[in-house]
């Protein structure tokens, strides 16, 4: 059996961290090594404890979340850490992914989801719902509407297996989802998208999403 993935949790409010945590630890796969009140608190005991994943509230006293993911990602990279937010708000979850957030959830989510969450950046993957990455893809959709290049259309050279994934990412899938929808490995898909991302000279998946809009590209034209 794997080692379970070793969690922090640093949230002001009290009877919500001391409850998550005792949910949490009721998965066989989850430990929670420790939880703070604070943002200051919390980047003090991360840094001693090593957390492999960080649950940070955005809203918290002294240091807010976003600070915290700042540092963390800046000193510890290796620690991953997931938003916990109020609301669906698309500037707000844009802030936490450029902060270097892996994950972000709402405080109004199911417990199932957060558990989604926390496997799946443990696994190295980023994780949001597929309901906001809908908004995030407008968001997107804005920002490189400003600064992506022109390109013909004649000069795309994906092939149909990458066009394909790229498909799949824009309705929100995990590497791992598009893996069991294509019977392939997630090896096989991350080797993809970091090819599509090479290929096309841009960062991120949601850029992919975008270019491939922009050429009409996507099957489905409303994701």
């Amino acid at each position: 059996m794997n080692e379970p993935i070793r969690m922090f949790i640093a949230d002001d409010n009290r009877l919500l961290r001391e409850g998550l945590a005792s949910m949490l630890e009721q998965q066989q796969d989850i430990i929670v090594i420790g939880a703070a009140a604070s943002g200051s608190e919390a980047l003090e005991q991360i840094k001693d404890l090593r957390p492999e994943v960080a649950l940070i509230d955005i809203g918290m006293p002294d240091k807010d979340g976003i600070e915290v993911t700042q540092t963390l990602h800046q000193d510890l990279p290796e620690v991953k850490v997931i938003i916990l937010g109020m609301v669906d708000l698309t500037d707000e979850i844009m802030a936490c992914i450029e902060a270097g957030a892996a994950g972000y959830v709402l405080k109004e989510g199911s417990f199932e989801r957060l558990v989604e969450t926390v496997r799946s950046v443990h696994r190295g993957e980023s994780f949001c719902s597929p309901e906001m990455t809908a908004s995030l893809f407008s968001r997107i959709a804005e920002l490189a509407g400003e600064r992506m290049p022109e390109i013909p259309k004649s000069s795309i050279k994906l092939t149909g297996r990458e066009l394909e994934i790229v498909n799949l990412i824009a309705e929100g899938l995990s590497n791992k989802e598009i893996a069991h929808r294509l019977f392939i490995a997630t090896q096989t898909v991350k080797n993809h998208v970091h090819n599509i991302l090479d290929k096309l000279q841009l960062l991120t998946r949601l850029e992919a999403v975008q270019y491939a809009r922009e050429r009409d590209l996507l099957k489905n034209k409303n994701t």
